[in-house]
């Protein structure tokens, strides 16, 4: 069995090995679109959850809420704006070690906000998937999820998650224009 909280490193580290491959201005780009993912989910939490899938089980809800936010992330690694990024090939150049640290950003991002998901529906998978013990170590990192760091916590508004998408935002218009 392995903890939720080593899955999300795993991932980002596996997105880290892409991110050195797609260069710099590719995963920027996608680490805008992870955040503007998340950022729409956490606004529209109370109309999703509370509202339009009332009626449906936890299961669905959290198929319904990450296949949203796994569709947004696709179409931002599909993405065709950094193509001009990476023409250098042959050894790391900065683009390559620049992208490996925004892979891994960005692995992180979704491992975590999958897992938040997971978290916020009571984990509905059990079987599979169970809720973690008391004062075991993804216990006790539930509050490392970006989704939880982002939203400034547990009751947070999302102040800090509005400063990132602006961020992003210029940073990849800044990225496409060099």
């Amino acid at each position: 069995m392995i903890e939720l909280y080593s899955l999300m490193w795993v991932i980002a580290a596996f997105t880290a090995i892409l991110g050195f491959q797609r260069g710099w201005n590719r995963e920027v780009i996608v680490t805008t679109g992870c955040v503007l993912g998340m950022f729409l989910l956490f606004q529209l939490d109370a109309l999703l959850r509370g509202t339009l899938l009332a009626s449906t089980s936890r299961e669905q809800t959290f198929f319904i809420q990450a296949g949203i936010f796994l569709l947004i992330v696709y179409a931002a690694y599909q993405n065709p704006l950094g193509e001009s990024g990476n023409s250098e090939r042959g050894g790391a150049n900065t683009s390559n070690i620049l992208g490996g640290i925004m892979g891994f950003v960005n692995g992180y991002l979704i491992g975590g906000t999958l897992w938040y998901f997971l978290d916020i529906n009571e984990y509905p998978l059990d079987p599979l998937i169970i809720a973690p013990s008391l004062n075991s170590p993804s216990a006790i990192s539930l509050q490392t999820m970006p989704m939880v760091v982002l939203s400034g916590g547990v009751g947070g508004n999302g102040d800090f998650l509005i400063i990132a998408v602006i961020g992003l935002l210029l940073l990849v218009i800044l990225s496409i224009g060099s």
